[in-house]
């Protein structure tokens, strides 16, 4: 882990970036006051690269929200045949319907997202299908703190009964510009205007003036939080049934990582950080032993994209 005064720097970087996506170092060095006379602009973006470097955090996302002409579809996939699991895999990292796949371990071999209603041939069959809306990105108060105590904490919890609202806006009204947009900048949000400009034809004013008025009005911002790096954790994905959704997701904003939550139609499927398997799982199970959590399945995640 970072020294401790660091890791409150990133911290504070991370929080700030929340609030400025497409910032500059004087922005952020006046929300922060970091830095001296004559460099504090240098030490800002000093920070930020080792921030992004080390993977403490990624580079915010755009994620477009839920519309009636214009949805996420989720699907959980078993593969007829195991033998044939690597054929099903490649082909689904080949599907340009696709907007996301994770590969499981666990009673279900695949969860796909998609615009589009699919079918994925002969091999593979949809055990399950939902919308899937707008996701919750949790902000990690707990980012000073272990993943066990916290996870152990929240084993603990007292949660809040209450289900997080479905939410179908009623109509998207973009046009094929403003999808290219989206496109381009969707696992970016800093990536400069002048770069989109290149990759679609129209003016940085044109795409700065598009993406200010009519793109990102639509969509919610993603950013993330990992104090030890990204890469040093690992992954649990979990489909969840409970009447105490938002007091869950409080909950998860305990943890020192962010915490990915997108609501399915009947239950939540939820990826959470971890440095212990086993952690996860004594968690849930206290959780569900209160009456929190009516059931839960633990699958394991072995490649996203």
């Amino acid at each position: 882990m970072s020294k401790s005064v660091d890791l409150k720097t990133y911290y504070s970087l991370y929080s700030a970036i929340q609030d400025l996506p497409r910032f500059t170092a004087k922005q952020i060095s006046s929300a922060l006051n970091i830095g001296g006379r004559g460099q504090k602009y240098s030490t800002v973006t000093d920070h930020i690269r080792k921030l992004y470097e080390r993977e403490i955090s990624l580079r915010p996302n755009l994620v477009l929200r839920t519309f009636e002409n214009y949805y996420t579809k989720g699907y959980f996939l078993t593969v007829k045949n195991p033998e044939n699991i690597t054929s099903a895999f490649y082909s689904l990292t080949q599907n340009p319907h696709l907007t996301y796949m994770l590969l499981l371990s666990g009673r279900y071999d695949f969860f796909v997202t998609s615009k589009y209603d699919l079918t994925f041939g002969s091999n593979l069959k949809i055990a399950k299908k939902s919308i899937s809306y707008t996701p919750i990105y949790t902000n990690p108060l707990g980012w000073n703190h272990e993943v066990k105590d916290m996870l152990w904490k929240i084993a603990s919890s007292t949660l809040t009964e209450g289900k997080i609202e479905r939410e179908m806006e009623d109509w998207l009204p973009w046009e094929d510009i403003h999808f290219r947009i989206y496109d381009i900048m969707k696992n970016n949000v800093q990536i400069p205007f002048s770069t989109v400009a290149e990759e679609t034809g129209f003016s940085s004013i044109t795409v700065k003036k598009y993406f200010y008025e009519t793109v990102l009005p639509y969509c919610n911002i993603a950013h993330y939080f990992f104090p030890k790096g990204y890469n040093h954790y690992s992954q649990a994905v979990v489909t969840i049934e409970t009447d105490f959704e938002e007091g869950l997701v409080g909950a998860f904003s305990k943890l020192p990582c962010t915490t990915y939550v997108f609501p399915l139609e009947e239950e939540l499927l939820v990826g959470i950080f971890h440095e212990g398997i086993q952690d996860v799982m004594f968690t849930m199970k206290k959780l569900e032993e209160k009456g929190f959590i009516k059931k839960h399945l633990l699958l394991v995640p072995l490649y996203w994209e």
